[in-house]
């Protein structure tokens, strides 16, 4: 069983090949409600083989620093695609049941109790209460994952929390996306605009203890001209950052958001989740040819993320610890550095999902970075020597 409907958990059962699987998906209708930017890399779009869902490309950003400093960093290539990201959830469920997987919409996860070497699952739906047993669970139910709550999974090291609105403006320019950072902006995360062809996405994430996302969104409309534009969508939600300890335990496996499988960075888990959850499935078939469904079973799903999507996770924290712990000043004096066409030129190779690769090239056009965060940008380059 597959506890979360979304691509992630879809991605698990769609892979399960010749698996008796079912979906719980705790929302009445797959892809809804949104809680995401809805860009990503165009190898994700290939992953879900979900073409039809962009609504726009983007091939450059606009960066906006504390000061008022704007770098721009346009690029040659497709950096990024905006998709209707309900449609993209609707389309990785119908691969899902392509494969065979049964999908039960409205039925909530209420907990789980060992049944011999099988575990009995408790939902709740709109008819009462169900129980189900199942030899296996993997959970893909989001940041408040009731099953890695339950099986002892540990927590995240830290929650950021977001808010997003649709806008019914048209930006002038639709292939960049534009970022803002800084305390009081979004202070421990950023903001963006996002150009969606006939509507505008604007949000944002902030650390713990600064408030609610709400004031700083209402302040950033009113910065970028958009405080009195009619409003689509308001959607919020919380984002976990550093993936747990431990994914697995007998019967269980964790994936997704659920296991912390978010870029710290950017906050993005369509990427990361989804390549965790192929790793889940396969090990999940393995697991039923040997008919053995205990921890050390399991194992070679955790071993296999860490080793994929693992090392960019830790080098993304320890960038994120970078970033947290510079001042507007900082930040401004570091738009100052990267405002230069040898730098931009670097930045313009960067990619969403693997941040972490324009660290070493960054620093050798730019060797006065170091004075930054040292000790962490030295544990970077040696992370990235040794991987």
């Amino acid at each position: 069983m597959v506890v979360g409907g979304g691509p992630v958990g879809s991605t698990v059962a769609a892979h399960a090949s010749g698996l008796q699987t079912m979906v719980v998906e705790e929302h009445d209708a797959i892809g809804s409600p949104v809680q995401c930017t809805g860009i990503i890399h165009p190898r994700v779009v290939k992953m879900a083989e979900a073409e039809e869902t962009v609504i726009n490309t983007i091939t450059g950003l606009k960066l906006y620093f504390p000061g008022g400093r704007v770098l721009e960093v346009p690029s040659d290539e497709v950096k990024a695609k905006i998709i209707d990201r309900r449609r993209f959830d609707e389309i990785c469920s119908q691969r899902a049941q392509d494969a065979g997987a049964d999908i039960l919409t409205g039925h909530s996860f209420k907990g789980f109790v060992r049944a011999g070497d099988k575990v009995k699952i408790k939902l709740e739906g709109p008819q009462g209460e169900r129980f189900v047993i199942t030899p296996l669970i993997v959970g893909a139910d989001g940041y408040k994952s009731g099953v890695a709550r339950d099986a002892g999974m540990g927590a995240f090291k830290e929650i950021v929390r977001g808010i997003q609105v649709d806008l019914d403006v048209e930006l002038e320019d639709q292939v960049k996306a534009e970022v803002f950072i800084g305390e009081k902006v979004a202070p421990g995360f950023f903001a963006w605009v996002l150009p969606c062809g006939e509507y505008t996405r604007v949000g944002l994430c902030i650390s713990q203890g600064h408030g609610t996302p709400n004031e700083y969104l209402n302040a950033l409309l009113k910065r970028r001209g958009l405080e009195n534009a009619k409003r689509r969508e308001l959607v919020s939600g919380a984002i976990p950052i550093g993936p747990l300890k431990r994914t697995i335990a007998d019967n269980i496996m964790v994936v997704g958001d659920a296991a912390g499988h978010v870029k710290p960075l950017s906050g993005g888990g369509l990427y990361t989740g989804m390549k965790a959850a192929q790793l889940a499935a396969q090990t999940a078939m393995d697991a039923v040819e040997k008919g053995d469904f205990s921890e050390h079973s399991l194992a070679p799903y955790e071993e296999h993320w860490r080793a994929d999507i693992g090392k960019e996770l830790e080098r993304g924290v320890l960038i994120r610890k970078a970033y947290v712990g510079m001042s507007d000043e900082n930040l401004d004096e570091l738009g100052k550095l990267l405002d230069r066409e040898d730098a931009k030129k670097v930045l313009s190779t960067g990619d969403i999902d693997y941040p972490s690769k324009l660290v070493r090239p960054m620093l050798r056009t730019l060797p006065s970075l170091l004075k930054f965060s040292p000790q962490i940008i030295r544990s970077l380059i040696r992370r990235e020597q040794g991987r």
